[in-house]
């Protein structure tokens, strides 16, 4: 009985690697040499017109002609040429930079802390200047404390600034893992699902990421002009793709991101559970029938297994990652740290002006002011992109600038990504299945396979 259940099982396995060796075989032949391919062909040997389990399929009399890449499709423009490179800064932009202090979003941030010692080094000017007493004191304030106690600032802030861009940096590269895991779950469910399933399921993929990013947002969005828990940008990405019962559900439940993957579970396991569904993809199977049916029947097991925990792993992939983007959103850097560093520049910074008043008089005040905007912009980075989700923040005008990670303006082209219904030849006569929404006719995802053989002629080129 073992014996037997052990032959069974290796069927599937057996056909499979039978049918990797004729593909094998028959790939070879499509290489083609640095000769023509006309002589390639002519060398081919005569077609054996046995047909049995055991051979590999016959090769084809020849492959399609190649397309004329240099003289016409390289002249015409693709509807998307390349991806979008993020903007970056040279050497260059030193001068735009310098006069665009004015505009800087740290500057805004720091002016409350920098105006404060700016006037506070002018009081000491002042004193200085019209206090005989005070300027004999101050004539005997050494430098030399704070040269010290700068450099310990430096590695401090150099530290701070440091935890808060591998947080920075921790997200880009968590958002950059979904991207992928998004653009798979898509390729999974064009490849492997049909009708109301495929549909649903790229609804709710296409729907995921925009959902995520307010999720970690949170009520923080009601800085935004639209005054909603959703962006501009989120809006667009969900607009037309889920119905009011999908809301209904997300709407009630304590975690949205969370309620999406149980969404996309209960979609796959129907797809794969329900045998409609299986014999409408696969035909009727018959594991008692002859070996052909028996074959295609192991085969087709084995395929769903194999599809489906593929799929299961990518859904739970996914939970991993919308964690991990929690994580970062919900423990900051350590408060200690935090406030012992704003303390210590505070003190450092208001003492600055009675080491500097004696030697330099009244330029103590705009080289305060130049030194104290320096050391408080590079704590407000480390603060700032601490929370590379919340970025937006930073902007109460919402200009879009401070989409540091790409984030917000990577929404729509994932939805596009997602709801693409190429490889399907065939929405060239149904346009409602190139556009961004869902679409409700069927289509063969191995359409253009199909027709690539069809164009093939005897003979070759």
């Amino acid at each position: 009985m073992r014996v037997a259940t052990a032959f069974v099982a290796f069927v599937p396995f057996a056909g499979a690697f039978s049918s990797l060796a004729g593909y094998g075989r028959t790939r070879a032949a499509f290489v083609r040499p640095a000769g023509s391919f006309a002589s390639s062909v002519a060398t081919r040997p005569a077609r054996s017109t046995a047909v049995s389990m055991s051979t590999a399929p016959s090769e084809p009399d020849a492959v399609p002609p190649a397309a004329d890449f240099n003289n016409y499709w390289d002249k015409i423009p693709p509807v998307y040429e390349s991806s979008t490179r993020a903007p970056r800064y040279s050497n260059q932009d030193w001068l735009i930079n310098l006069l665009s202090i004015s505009k800087s979003k740290m500057l805004g941030r720091i002016s409350s802390h920098l105006l404060v010692n700016t006037v506070w080094a002018t009081v000491v000017v002042m004193m200085y200047n019209g206090i005989p007493k005070f300027a004999k004191g101050c004539a005997g304030f050494s430098p030399t404390p704070h040269s010290l106690a700068a450099g310990a600032l430096s590695l401090l802030l150099i530290f701070r600034t440091n935890s808060a861009y591998d947080r920075f940096w921790e997200g880009r590269k968590l958002w950059g893992k979904l991207v992928n895991m998004t653009r798979e779950l898509a390729r999974l469910g064009h490849t492997f699902f049909r009708g109301y399933e495929r549909e649903h399921y790229l609804a709710l993929v296409a729907s995921f990421p925009a959902i995520l990013m307010q999720h970690l947002q949170g009520k923080e969005n009601t800085v935004r002009p639209n005054g909603g828990l959703f962006s501009e940008k989120q809006r667009e990405a969900l607009h037309g793709m889920l119905g009011d019962v999908d809301y209904k559900m997300l709407w009630e439940s304590r975690n949205r991101p969370f309620t999406v993957t149980k969404m996309l579970g209960a979609i796959v396991s129907k797809a794969y559970t329900d045998p409609v569904l299986v014999q409408n993809r696969f035909g009727p199977l018959n594991f008692d029938g002859s070996s052909a049916d028996k074959l295609k029947a192991n085969l087709v097991q084995s395929q769903i297994i194999a599809e489906r925990g593929h799929v299961e792993q990518m859904i739970s992939d996914y939970a991993n990652v919308y964690g991990a983007c929690e994580r970062i959103i919900k423990s900051a850097v350590p408060g200690s740290y935090s406030r012992h560093c704003s303390r210590m520049l505070s003190v450092w910074a208001f003492t600055l002006p009675f080491a500097l008043v004696s030697s330099i008089g009244w330029r103590t005040i705009p080289a305060v002011a130049t030194i104290c905007w320096m050391f408080f912009t590079i704590e407000e980075v480390g603060h700032s992109i601490e929370d590379p989700f919340n970025l937006h923040i930073l902007d109460p005008h919402w200009t879009g600038k401070e989409d540091e990670l790409r984030i917000e303006a990577s929404l729509n082209v994932l939805r596009g990504d997602v709801m693409e219904r190429i490889p399907a030849t065939d929405y060239i006569n149904h346009p409602d299945m190139q556009i961004n929404g869902i679409t409700p006719r069927d289509y063969d995802p191995v359409q253009f396979h199909d027709e690539w053989v069809a164009s093939a002629t005897v003979g070759g080129v």
